[in-house]
């Protein structure tokens, strides 16, 4: 699904249909030009960034798996073809795991193998007006236009009705099975 359509869709949600407009007018000018979108059109982008980043770290990461050669013994992150967030698994050739430590900037393996593969969940890429979504259709348009109409009403300084948009977003996120349950801690007790 494109992020135009989840932009209009956001935007026709809020009864936006000027938004709506310079949405495609944006789309347009991307397409034909190569022109980043400017306005309101980039705010409500931006709030798709937000969404997606949100999504995608805390509900439904998405996974990438690579084949790499450490050099001394560690992975530069920036050898990766996307940003890593949390590495799961590190498989020699054999297909036998490998320990690892984490660090800022690398990954370092505990023995030195040949080429490794790496599973790993990545953030998002910077979204643009003309590309696709980064989720499959387990995260529908609708779902996301929820979360990029909440982000624009909170930007805009309207909090009460941004709270609606909240509540209308984690719900879809329960209806889609990916909302996490609430971590509570039990209270302590004293004899």
């Amino acid at each position: 699904m494109l992020i135009r359509d989840v932009l209009i869709l956001a935007a026709e949600s809020l009864g936006r249909t000027d938004l709506a407009s310079a949405v495609n007018t944006a789309y347009s000018a991307a397409v034909s030009a190569g022109t980043a979108p400017t306005g309101e059109a980039a705010v409500l982008l931006r709030c798709y960034r937000l969404v997606e980043n949100e999504v995608a770290l805390d509900h439904l990461p998405l996974r990438a798996e690579e084949t790499l050669t450490p050099e001394d013994g560690s992975l530069e992150f920036s050898a990766f073809s996307r940003s890593p967030v949390d590495v799961t698994e590190v498989r020699d050739a054999r297909g036998c795991k490998v320990a690892y430590e984490l660090f800022p900037a690398r990954l370092k393996l505990e023995r030195h193998a040949g080429a490794v593969t790496v599973r790993y969940s990545y953030s998002p890429e910077e979204p643009t007006i003309d590309g696709d979504t980064a989720f499959s259709d387990k995260v529908s348009a609708r779902l996301l236009a929820f979360g990029v109409a909440k982000e624009y009403l909170l930007s805009a300084g309207r909090y009460a009705e941004a709270t609606v948009w909240e509540s209308k977003f984690r719900e879809a996120l329960q209806k889609a099975g990916l909302s996490r349950r609430k971590l509570c801690v039990r209270a302590r007790r004293w004899v």
